[in-house]
């Protein structure tokens, strides 16, 4: 079939499609050029997007059939509570969100799959020494609770190192699992960086893990990161591996200055040489945990927790790098869906040349190859020979 008969008989089976966007989601979706890309293709089921994160609801109305279990972290704690839940919910949401009503939301390439790769948590103990002392000074100010957490140096030194640990040595399991199972992209929106790792044999596992990837074809999408600092120690082969900024919807990249307990630092998309692309999170409608009860614990992993409940879903004012990586991994979902037939690095260059360009021209460190649009990369992925 040529490409213009292929073009033609997408735009007939996708048409008419678009007007299931609510309109809380229509001015990303007409900043990301979402509507001339599903005019070729809303996703393939057979296009599967491997998700790794904290946790996941998936029995969510709008993410049930789409969002599967697969691995979860050996070592650890997988409890059905908010902050174990809420990230990957929001994630996995962004990807194949389902379209129930208006008052809902769908995610970008909503006719892929998700597999997910739970990552969940060990015993959080500095969260727990948080509650407890709260349980044991009713009224204490933050900064008395600072003053007796900085007592406890190695405490938090410790968790420290065992948390980084835990999430690499996963991280790389969890790679090579989502590549045996079939998957086409892996979403990675947490922190990933060189930096992070403690150990060296650990990073050179999930370094392995990469190249295990890269083998089988599979892009890998990683968050920037939010500490607005330069940063180029990801994992993998930059033809590969697609890094994700964060930009508003103006396509200013995104950086604010934040003050907690008297202390004023920066937070921001993260950049430098290895930055591939920006993507906007700005009033991003998403899926949040979707039954009450995963919003009180009185013991866990995390001590006791209570958190408000939104409802089934709710409007987060900034996304982060976290919101990002899943945009640009559903794009590629659709990459690969309207052309199953091209190779990872292929796919990871139609993506930079889709982009519209932010700041100077051509590839800056600031903002990478510039914003994602989604309907530009598809139009290439269909002439691509």
């Amino acid at each position: 079939m040529s490409a213009v008969l292929l073009l033609v008989t997408l735009r007939l089976l996708n048409a008419l499609r678009f007007d299931e966007v609510p309109e809380s989601q229509r001015a990303l979706f007409d900043r990301l050029g979402v509507e001339e890309a599903w005019d070729i293709t809303r996703g393939s089921p057979d296009v599967v997007v491997g998700v790794i994160d904290n946790g996941f609801d998936f029995f969510h109305p709008a993410l049930k059939d789409k969002v599967r279990p697969g691995f979860y972290y050996p070592g650890g704690f997988h409890p059905e509570v908010y902050e174990n839940l809420a990230h990957g919910t929001m994630v996995a949401s962004l990807i194949v969100g389902s379209h129930l009503d208006d008052s809902c939301m769908t995610g970008l390439a909503p006719e892929c799959t998700v597999l997910a790769a739970s990552q969940g948590m060990i015993e959080h103990k500095i969260l727990q020494f948080q509650s407890e002392w709260s349980r044991q000074h009713p009224g204490g100010s933050i900064q008395e609770m600072q003053k007796d957490m900085n007592a406890n140096q190695d405490l938090l030194r410790s968790f420290g190192k065992n948390w980084a640990t835990y999430q690499v040595r996963g991280a790389a399991q969890a790679v090579r699992y989502l590549v045996d199972q079939g998957v086409r992209v892996i979403n990675f929106s947490g922190g990933l960086q060189r930096s992070l790792c403690p150990e060296e044999s650990d990073w050179k596992e999930i370094e392995e893990a990469f190249a295990y990837a890269e083998q089988a074809n599979v892009v890998n999408v990683i968050s920037a990161g939010n500490s607005a600092v330069r940063s180029e120690d990801y994992p993998g082969n930059a033809d590969t591996v697609i890094i994700a900024g964060a930009a508003l919807l103006d396509d200013a990249r995104w950086e604010r200055s934040v003050e907690m307990q008297g202390v004023s630092f920066k937070e921001g998309s993260n950049f430098g040489k290895r930055l591939t692309c920006m993507a906007p999170v700005e009033n991003l409608r998403v899926c949040a945990p979707h039954e009450k009860r995963f919003y009180a614990s009185e013991s866990g992993p995390l001590g006791a927790t209570r958190v408000p409940f939104p409802g089934a879903y709710e409007t987060r004012a900034i996304g982060a790098t976290s919101c990002a990586a899943p945009i640009v991994s559903s794009l590629v979902a659709l990459v690969i869906s309207a052309r199953p037939d091209l190779d990872a690095r292929t796919v990871v260059a139609i993506v930079k040349q889709g982009c519209d360009d932010l700041g100077p021209e051509g590839f800056d460190e600031m903002t990478g190859h510039g914003r994602v649009h989604f309907g530009r990369t598809l139009e290439l992925a269909l002439d691509w020979e």
